[in-house]
């Protein structure tokens, strides 16, 4: 899935899992600098999603999206 397309749930679910293979013990140097990675976009993610709501949140407020 595009990571456009991708909801708050899908990218807190993807943060979640690369976080719980991080403290895996069996995994190498390589798999954990790609989980690593992978944690990072989906942190992205879910921050972007969560400043645009608070974007939409402050219009509503402010009575401008009426």
């Amino acid at each position: 899935m595009s990571k456009k397309q991708m909801t708050f749930e899908e990218a807190l679910a993807g943060l979640e899992k690369s976080a719980a293979d991080l403290i895996r013990h069996d995994i190498t140097l390589d798999e954990a600098m790609s989980d690593f990675e992978k944690g990072i976009d989906y942190y992205n993610k879910c921050s972007e999603i969560l400043s645009e709501v608070k974007q939409k949140i402050v219009t509503i407020q402010n009575g401008e999206a009426r």
